[in-house]
């Protein structure tokens, strides 16, 4: 009888010491078990696809209130936006010597959260730049100390971008703001754009070539307003130390450097665009809402210039976001499917039929939410499925075009990376 009862109150409290460790929290929140089992974010889920889990944080912020708004991916630094006005910067990429561990939370800054919109953070080598409600705010990237902020009577029309010294952000009436990221330099010949108040329209290609070198001008410090050329409502990127935009009704937009002065060259797509035109290795890419696909090249010549290396016309209308992996283009044709093709021959290098809202490709994978709402891999190479995933609590859709990680989140701030093991 001794023995029975004993046996009664070690059960009862394997089952206390369980329901505790179900309840305890992770470092930085409350993560709840129960909310893994099943999805990727689970340790041997993840293992089973042949992934590796990096981390798992929890967003600070009162989830009681708000919701998570924005995650921006960058190379080593992840920025999560909340509702309530919390900007958070998580430690991220392969961990370094003396750097934190990925998955360290770094920073977190308030802002006020009766203030909106709030726009996708831009992340810069020094800065964080966050344009909110009529004006733009720079914290420190290490530290989130506040550096500066400048507000301009208008709302933001989309997220900023920081290219080199310079942060640009669309601020409403098609203009884009330039301003330094670190107003208190000392001016001087720096990288920038157009000096005059509005920026001057395209100039026509010089016939010559690069070769002699001019006196670079000093650039104002003052926030500087250049003309958009229409609305812009996708967030600019830096693209060959100058910046690039697409306006809604497909002009692409390059400001960069030329010998001794900052030059503004013009692309019309000639149809709106099918979503933010796509970055790599010193290529644009771009999708139409009318189904074209193209890659556009700079010139290197005086004067600069993009001209168009090739043109595809799709099957389908693309939908969402551009992708890339190595060589490879991954297009959305929503309910039509997925298409990749050659990032150098525009040649098309596969098709699937399977569909849903990409969000990622890694580890050889499109991953991508379905219509039913399941986290869902194909190959890359075959276009056959792979893995499939119940998203539990991870239904923030994070899309990730920076790194080769699969990034998922919750409303209530649960973030997690996995990479290939």
């Amino acid at each position: 009888m001794v023995m029975r009862a004993s046996s009664r109150r070690d059960r009862k409290w394997v089952r206390a010491a369980l329901a505790l460790v179900v309840l305890l929290p992770l470092p930085g929140g409350s993560v709840h078990a129960d909310c893994l089992c099943g999805t990727a974010a689970d340790d041997l889920t993840a293992e089973r696809a042949g992934l590796e889990r990096e981390w798992l944080v929890q967003i600070p912020f009162d989830a009681s209130t708000a919701t998570l708004e924005h995650v921006v991916v960058n190379r080593d630094l992840v920025v999560a936006q909340a509702g309530d006005g919390n900007v958070v910067a998580v430690q991220a990429g392969e961990q370094r010597a003396g750097a934190p561990l990925p998955g360290t939370i770094l920073w977190k800054h308030p802002l006020d959260a009766q203030t909106s919109p709030f726009q996708p953070a831009a992340i810069g080598a020094e800065i964080v730049a966050v344009s909110h409600g009529d004006g733009i705010h720079a914290f420190d990237r290490k530290t989130g100390q506040a550096l500066w902020s400048s507000r301009f009577g208008l709302l933001a029309d989309a997220g900023a971008t920081v290219s080199g010294p310079w942060v640009y952000a669309p601020f409403g009436d098609g203009k884009i703001m330039r301003l330094p990221t670190n107003p208190h330099r000392q001016s001087a010949a720096v990288d920038g754009a157009a000096t005059t108040k509005d920026a001057a329209p395209p100039k026509k290609q010089a016939a010559t070539k690069k070769g002699r070198a001019g006196t670079p001008k000093p650039e104002s410090l003052e926030p500087l307003s250049l003309d958009a050329g229409g609305v812009v409502s996708q967030q600019p990127q830096p693209f060959n130390g100058g910046v690039l935009w697409c306006t809604n009704d497909g002009t692409l937009v390059l400001i960069d450097r030329s010998e001794d002065d900052w030059q503004r060259n013009e692309f019309y797509l000639d149809r709106p665009p099918a979503g933010r035109p796509l970055v790599h290795d010193g290529a644009i890419f771009a999708a139409t809402a009318e189904g074209d696909l193209v890659r556009i090249d700079s010139l290197d010549i005086a004067g600069g210039g993009l001209r168009l290396t090739w043109r595809v016309f799709l099957d389908a209308r693309p939908e969402g976001t551009l992708f890339t992996a190595g060589d490879k283009l991954v297009v959305s044709l929503g309910d039509d499917g997925i298409a990749v093709f050659s990032t150098k021959t525009g040649e098309q290098l596969g098709r699937t039929w399977r569909h849903g809202r990409i969000v990622a490709v890694a580890a050889g994978r499109i991953w991508l939410v379905d219509r039913v709402g399941r986290l869902v891999s194909i190959d890359l190479d075959t276009g056959e499925k792979r893995d499939q995933f119940c998203l539990g609590g991870f239904t923030f859709p994070v899309v990730n075009q920076a790194t080769d990680r699969l990034i998922l989140a919750s409303p209530s701030g649960a973030l997690v990376s996995l990479k290939a093991k």
